[in-house]
């Protein structure tokens, strides 16, 4: 859950009317006081002119002197006219107390992030709005101050982060997802905490605190919701956007979803598969919500579709709707909840089976499927993405059913469920569920999976815990991460039973003892019903409307003002800087040095509706050329900016 590569992105490109350049940056750090007396290291970057500015929040439990902004994003920030904030988050680094893996953090009986905006909006240089940010763990603290529902909590930018920490991290299906807990935990010397949460496999209070679901009828944050389909956290991303988006009470609400791992959100490269068109540069939607709520900017980011995502399906098949961009009001679409049938000889149909039959195999706990990509963070231990299931074929304990070759392409947008009716010989086991795309070559690339054990298949309270009693057929639902794909016309739909996928989730003893008592484990006679009476099935949400998709330029997210990466880039003698205008308006285009000095004023004048094209020849106001480094480009139309970096080598 640790991604500084992400921070520098809520930067470069901010988006506000620049200050006068050369404002002096005033750093301090501070203990900031919690409710119960602990104080937490914080730095604090703004102009030195005490002038009251909104405010970025950023708090991490990776440590605020590395998981930071670079001196230059910083000094970009004063001049345009945001305060900076850093905090290290309860018991990590400089800051004091125990830490709790986030417990603290939302609005149990300690609130670290609601008593931080509560001291920021009492000092002078804060004009009131928070803005707070964050990918993966600082994703979560964000998350968990929006729950909190500070009011001065304006908005918020959470990107590849959970929203749901029993069943979207700790316990997905009431089993131990086992690779991203401990080793995540091992990794922040934060071992104290795993004995903690192996106390808790059942949903309870302290669950309750930490699933911001419960929330949504008291939250008023607007948030910018950033995940990728591939993600560990999808779901996350996904049921925050869609709960607090039905909810009369919350601010508005958007999503931006890639087909991304990760640790590769924003990249074409998933797993094995190269997805065409899927890099994007989300940095003109994300500042274009702090400038909408933290400045109030008139730049569309609440009068656009509240949807932008990508359509995954054969690379290789552009010529099918698969394989881009979408806007859409919400997500996901209107579907047509369709059933395909476990059948006969591995068959899987749309018709239900004739005849009734079962297909057992066991599950050897000494023995588990390993894990193969999928929706993992990825460690040295685990892969990530999309990736070929073959290898895993001529394993006994893996029950396969595949659709014939699809005569039409066939989109599917939504959360897949599987209803599996199971009988076992032992007290206690799992059953695992994966969904795999296979391809007219033979290739069988998994799309998301998931997992149910067995005493939790009526709820995950200790109330409704029941174990199995054997040659009893019992009914079994298994969630899917959410998905967004199309199965091309001559792919085939494959679904792959199991009863383990190690080490993503930890093996099941079938032993019937405590959750998370894993002694003694016995081998289990697992078996799957299928037929007229028991009929196991997977339910696919399927979009019939293809109305509905519509190819979206990347370049051009959804804002009225759009500044061009300069090319050549670096350059030496000269470089084009094109722009695009959605209406006529006065325009000014400066160069200006990473401590905020004006380098060049390189145009100003009214310009219509249209794209433009100027040129910078590398010299200053002048006429000496600039030495080699890094410059800010700054376009300026009416109260709306636009920036990024160039390069200029010599």
């Amino acid at each position: 859950m640790r991604h500084t590569t992400y921070l520098g992105f809520f930067c470069i490109l901010l988006v506000s009317q620049p200050e006068p350049a050369c404002l002096q940056t005033n750093k301090t750090t501070i203990m900031i006081p919690m409710r119960d007396g602990v104080q937490l290291a914080t730095d604090i970057y703004r102009p030195a002119d005490n002038k009251a500015r909104p405010v970025l929040l950023y708090r991490t439990p990776y440590n605020k002197n590395k998981d930071h902004l670079d001196a230059a994003s910083i000094t970009l920030m004063q001049l345009l006219g945001y305060a900076y904030v850093v905090q290290d988050t309860r018991g990590r680094f400089a800051s004091q107390g125990t830490d709790s893996a986030y417990f603290n953090d939302g609005w149990g009986a300690l609130q670290d992030g609601y008593d931080t905006i509560d001291w920021l909006v009492r000092r002078p240089w804060c004009n009131g709005k928070i803005g707070q940010f964050g990918a993966s763990a600082s994703g979560i603290t964000t998350y968990r101050a929006a729950g909190a529902a500070h009011p001065s909590l304006i908005c918020a930018v959470s990107m590849i982060a959970a929203s749901d920490f029993y069943h979207q991290v700790v316990y997905p299906g009431g089993e131990l997802q086992k690779s991203r807990v401990e080793e995540w935990i091992n990794g922040q010397n934060s071992q104290h905490m795993l004995p903690f949460l192996l106390s808790m496999p059942y949903y309870n209070r302290y669950w309750e605190e930490m699933n911001l679901l419960t929330r949504v009828d008291q939250i008023t944050t607007a948030i910018l919701h950033i995940g990728g389909w591939y993600d560990c956290f999808s779901e996350g991303t996904l049921q925050a956007y869609s709960t607090l988006k039905s909810q009369s009470l919350a601010y508005p609400q958007k999503l931006l979803m890639g087909p991304w791992t990760h640790t590769g959100i924003g990249e074409t490269r998933a797993g094995t598969l190269t997805y065409p068109g899927a890099a994007l540069d989300f940095l003109p939607a994300a500042v274009q919500w702090f400038d909408y709520w933290l400045k109030g900017a008139d730049n569309g980011a609440v009068s656009s579709s509240t949807a932008l995502y990508y359509l995954m399906g054969d690379p290789d098949r552009t010529d099918e709707i698969g394989c881009q961009w979408i806007e859409a009001d919400t997500w996901p679409p209107q579907s047509q909840m369709v059933p395909y049938y476990l059948s006969a000889e591995g068959a899987l149909n749309e018709a239900t089976p004739d005849i009734s039959t079962s297909y057992s195999y066991p599950f050897d706990p000494g023995n588990p499927v390993p894990t193969i990509g999928g929706n993992n963070q990825k460690t040295a231990s685990i892969s990530d993405g999309p990736h070929d299931q073959r290898s895993l074929n001529q394993r006994a304990d893996i029950l396969a059913f595949a659709s014939a070759p699809l005569i039409q392409p066939l989109r599917v947008e939504g959360t897949v469920k599987g209803i599996l009716f199971v009988s076992t010989d032992r007290p206690d086991t799992d059953f695992t569920l994966k969904l795999i795309d296979v391809y007219p070559d033979g290739r069988e690339m998994i799309v998301c999976d998931g997992i149910r054990r067995i005493r939790f298949r009526d709820g995950y309270t200790a109330e409704k815990e029941q174990f199995a009693q054997s040659r009893d057929t019992l009914s079994v639902e298994i969630t899917l991460p959410p998905t967004a794909i199309v199965f091309n016309s001559g792919h085939r739909i494959k679904v792959a039973v199991s009863s383990s996928n190690f080490p993503r989730y930890e093996i099941n003893p079938n032993t019937g003892a405590e959750p998370n008592h894993r002694l003694n484990p016995l081998t289990a006679i697992n078996t799957v019903h299928i037929g007229p009476r028991w009929s196991s099935h997977i339910i696919l949400p399927v979009v019939r409307d293809a109305s509905r998709v519509s190819r979206f330029a990347l370049d051009v997210l959804p804002e009225n003002l759009h500044l061009y990466q300069n090319y050549p880039n670096p350059f030496n003698q000269h470089t084009i800087i094109r722009f695009k205008l959605d209406r006529t308006g006065q325009v000014s285009l400066r160069i200006i040095d990473l401590k905020g000095r004006l380098v060049k004023s390189l145009e100003m004048g009214i310009y219509p509706t249209g794209t433009h094209t100027l040129f910078w020849d590398g010299r200053d106001q002048w006429g000496q050329p600039v030495p080699s480094g890094i410059f800010w480009y700054v376009l300026q139309a009416g109260q709306t900016s636009r920036i990024r970096k160039l390069s200029v080598l010599r």
